[in-house]
């Protein structure tokens, strides 16, 4: 158990916050803070959204090649 699984609302969080502060930058150097806030949040939510999306899929079971009907050698 070396890496610490994420959830959903977690990459959302984050993605979230990282947008937002990034918003709050690209807000204060072009004078419209408020644009830029909810720019930067709303494009950090898809991302974290997106981020979940994959966590969710590496973490799930793809052992379905093989059911246990297939294995049987009744003919």
């Amino acid at each position: 158990m070396g890496k610490k699984e994420r959830t959903q609302g977690t990459s959302i969080a984050m993605g979230m916050t990282m947008g937002s502060a990034i918003g709050v930058v690209v807000g204060a150097v072009t004078g419209n803070i408020g644009f830029w806030v909810a720019i930067g949040t709303s494009i950090g939510i898809v991302i974290g959204a997106a981020l979940a999306n994959q966590a969710a899929e590496d973490n799930s079971d793809s052992r379905l090649d093989s059911l246990p009907s297939d294995t049987s050698d009744s003919r």
